[in-house]
């Protein structure tokens, strides 16, 4: 009988950070009060006694904590051999996804990740050969945002013609790398945000990319001087998408760590499409929502992840296309035989975004240079 599910991670997004509460702990014990009638214990995990001490006083403050187990992360491997877990969630830096991927897989266990899946080619591949891949669901939660799925009707209807230019615009407050995720040395801010709006054209063209070419050069300033490496404060991007019939589509981005503290939002997020009849501009910032105190003015997105009064179920409860990544992936893993379909982020639907990842870092390596690659769709 299968009775747990798993957390490896317990950073900003399980429980929460200075501008919200945690994604992942919240939906998790939502989905098994209101969906599973409470059918699993939930255990995060913590690796030394005085990290278990922070966590007990955080989970004081989460409605619904007592679902929640803490176990030091030494319990983890006779837990997965009890094939008593019914699903993992890993919410960790990007250098550790492969190893708990291939731990959870071997043992037949539904594994949610954050994005991306490795932020290294050579590991992605190695898991795309691995038994159990099919059982592994990438958290590429905007898929799921109306506002996305509502530009795949367009492009799969062909409403205005061909798609000739996708531009993104991306960024955070510069004191997020530098003041709040300990991890920033070890990523880039392109592979870290800008990823969403890469798989999100793997998302509206599905199977049909043939190839690519990518520049991409970085911007130095607050973010770069404190950490060096690869970690720009921005990454500009152009990129030339070949699909399958031989069209081809101008992708720009503009990515990057420098809003300053000021900010109204964490995030600034702007999607252009211009086709051949017509254009889409979304501003996935501006989503109509603003709250003002005595401090600052605040742009909310309402949509990804929040809590509301529910009519139906007459009680506050949680939404969001952030909370429906996590729903979903449980509503799979709780009957294997729902129909799969292309737009889900499951290992196969979302390659793309890794290859494009590899190949900038390989631009930037080489001051800009164009790096082109050809895919391979069917051993993706």
């Amino acid at each position: 009988m299968k009775k747990y599910i798993l957390i490896i991670g317990n950073g900003s997004y399980v429980l929460n950070d200075n501008y919200g509460k945690g994604v992942v702990l919240r939906s998790i014990i939502q989905w098994n009060r209101i969906n599973s009638n409470n059918s699993y214990r939930i255990i995060l995990f913590y690796r030394d006694e005085n990290k278990k001490n922070i966590l007990e006083n955080k989970l004081k403050n989460i409605e619904y904590s007592e679902q929640v187990i803490l176990k030091p992360l030494s319990d983890l491997e006779y837990l997965i051999t009890t094939k008593e877990v019914f699903a993992s969630f890993i919410s960790v830096p990007d250098r550790s996804h492969c190893e708990y991927i291939e731990r959870f897989l071997f043992h037949k266990i539904p594994t949610w990740i954050v994005k991306p899946l490795t932020d290294n080619l050579e590991q992605a591949m190695n898991i795309t050969k691995l038994e159990n891949k099919d059982l592994l669901w990438i958290d590429y939660h905007k898929r799921f945002d109306t506002s996305n799925m509502l530009i795949k009707k367009f492009v799969k209807d062909n409403n205005y013609g061909k798609l000739l230019h996708y531009a993104v615009q991306y960024t955070q407050p510069y004191y997020l790398p530098m003041n709040t995720f300990a991890w920033t040395k070890d990523t880039n801010v392109f592979s870290y945000i800008g990823c969403h709006y890469v798989d999100q054209l793997e998302f509206l063209f599905e199977k049909n990319i043939k190839k690519f070419a990518i520049s991409s050069l970085g911007t130095k300033g607050k973010v770069f001087n404190e950490f060096g490496s690869s970690c720009y404060d921005s990454i500009i991007v152009n990129m030339i998408l070949s699909l399958k019939d031989e069209h081809d589509i101008i992708c720009t981005f503009q990515v990057g760590w420098n809003d300053p503290k000021g900010t109204p939002s964490k995030s600034h997020q702007r999607v252009e499409l211009t086709f051949e009849n017509g254009r889409i501009i979304m501003d996935q910032k501006e989503r109509g929502v603003e709250i003002w105190d005595e401090d600052k003015l605040h742009h909310v997105n309402p949509y990804f992840f929040t809590d509301y009064y529910d009519s139906f179920y007459n009680e506050k409860i949680y939404g969001g296309y952030g909370y429906d990544s996590i729903k979903y992936f449980l509503e799979f893993s709780k009957n294997e035989q729902i129909k799969r379909s292309n737009s889900l982020p499951f290992l196969k639907n979302i390659l793309f975004s890794e290859y494009v990842l590899d190949a900038s870092k390989k631009s930037l390596k080489n001051n800009g240079q164009w790096i082109e690659m050809e895919l391979n769709n069917e051993e993706i």
